[in-house]
């Protein structure tokens, strides 16, 4: 895919069934978690704080190697794909968080909210390298379908994509099954939209793709950046498994559906016991988000999607 390690990438210890990100393998790499981790990510200073991706799911560590290295103590990190000089390992906790490591060239590691239960979206997938790629949200239905017609797009963005090293150098995916999350990077919670408006806030249900835009700017090196502003229906507070810290998982259904994941103990968020955060709907979120995204079912498509009419998921 990118060329072989040269310093040599963990090898598997068992053999690997290979039906894309559906599949989990019990392997592990045969290298002990602190050599091959710290060969792929340099030391963070002793003064950085908690990485905010990462604190939006529970994880809250000063450096990504704290939480990897955290990942494989776990005895939970699997393999779900391999590429070309290496392999795709995941984390995959109970709350729904996922920890996805590129341990290839050219290496990387980005986190997911995934929970289970959690309703797909639509969506065209194009991969831009390994670990980014471009979604275009469709508005999809059964009437479509049976006509054959093309959906059209409600919204564009960019967003990591686990299973984006499997698929990097395939054909757009279209008509795909998604999982959407949002992690919260810096981002105010509002009670209501009246209190949203007074602050300024104008249009509730938006999505803005600063990774999109600097893409087609060529500005920077491609990244799942946005900025939203959007309703919460549901919320729910997990526990992150690895390490005992709560998040919320916060569902939003515009302008598409998807799961927002916010720390618990973000300073918008009520400290007194009587007055519970989101005990009622409607709460709004604003702010700077990185999305990322899981394909729910690839394996039941050609690298086509649905549109080239060799799947079944509804035969578009």
């Amino acid at each position: 895919m990118r060329g072989v390690n040269p310093g040599g990438v963990p090898t598997r210890s068992c053999s690997f069934h290979r039906l894309w990100a559906g599949t989990l393998s019990t392997c592990q790499p045969r290298y002990p978690a602190p050599r091959f981790l710290r060969r792929w990510f340099p030391m963070a200073t002793a003064s950085q704080k908690a990485i905010p991706e990462l604190s939006s799911v529970g994880l809250v560590y000063p450096q990504w190697q704290d939480a990897l290295e955290a990942a494989y103590a776990s005895g939970q990190l699997s393999v779900i794909g391999e590429v070309s000089g290496g392999q795709v390992l995941q984390y995959a906790d109970a709350s729904g968080a996922t920890l996805t490591i590129l341990a290839a060239p050219p290496y990387g590691s980005f986190v997911g909210l995934h929970p289970a239960g959690q309703l797909s979206t639509t969506g065209h997938v194009t991969m831009v390298n390994d670990l980014i790629g471009i979604v275009d949200i469709v508005a999809d239905s059964p009437m479509l379908q049976v006509s054959g017609a093309s959906a059209p797009v409600i919204t564009s963005f960019t967003a990591t994509v686990g299973q984006g090293p499997m698929i990097a150098e395939q054909e757009p995916l279209e008509y795909q099954p998604l999982s959407i999350s949002a992690l919260a990077t810096d981002v105010r919670i509002f009670p209501d939209a009246v209190a949203f408006a007074e602050s300024g806030g104008t249009e509730v249900g938006s999505v803005t793709s600063r990774g999109l835009s600097d893409l087609n700017n060529g500005a920077t090196s491609p990244h799942a950046q946005a900025t939203v502003a959007v309703e919460v229906s549901e919320a729910e507070l997990k526990t992150n498994e690895l390490n005992g810290q709560q998040f919320w998982a916060l569902t939003c259904r515009r302008p598409f559906e998807f799961c927002l994941a916010v720390a618990a103990d973000h300073p918008d968020l009520p400290t007194d016991a009587t007055r519970p955060p989101f005990a009622t709907p409607g709460a709004v979120i604003s702010g700077d988000v990185q999305f990322a995204i899981s394909i729910n079912d690839p394996g039941a498509c050609s690298p086509g999607g649905c549109g080239s009419g060799d799947c079944g998921c509804g035969g578009h």
